[in-house]
């Protein structure tokens, strides 16, 4: 044996590599949201990255607020800006159950900023049938979670 060979790590042998256990995966708990969007993937996604997890921050100015600021920073060519007013106001469309202002809001988000990373979710939300589904879907959450006020 050389006597750099003293140093090295000593190589597991078959036999001890199967005593040793595998990793398991741990059963995931379902969330609110899981439950809701049932097996629907494209509606959890969209409204993961879409329900206000604190409404009353936002609500409260309304979406009418959030579309003109966003319509300001399009005409000042910020475009990730307006894009995430628009956001915002299809939010709180989306709390308020006001569906064409749904799809109008997540619509111009989606086009206004194309290398935006929820562009899919908000293409999503633009269409009729999903904006029905997610506003739905988005009344039982905030029900559920407390956090509905009636307008």
């Amino acid at each position: 044996m050389t006597p750099f060979g003293l140093f090295r790590k000593k190589q597991k042998d078959a036999s001890e590599k199967k005593k040793e256990t595998p990793k398991t995966k741990k059963p995931t708990q379902k969330t609110l949201l899981d439950e809701l969007s049932g097996e629907n993937t494209e509606l959890h996604e969209a409204l993961s990255r879409t329900l206000l997890l604190n409404p009353e921050t936002v609500v409260k100015d309304g979406a009418d607020f959030y579309a003109k600021k966003a319509q300001e920073h399009e005409e000042a060519q910020n475009p990730r800006n307006a894009r995430i007013a628009y956001q915002v106001a299809g939010e709180i469309a989306m709390y308020e159950g006001k569906m064409t202002q749904v799809q109008k809001f997540f619509k111009k988000a989606a086009e206004v900023d194309p290398e935006c990373p929820y562009k899919d979710a908000f293409e999503y939300l633009s269409k009729k049938e999903n904006a029905e589904r997610a506003i739905a879907v988005a009344k039982e959450f905030y029900t559920k979670t407390g956090k509905r006020t009636e307008a």
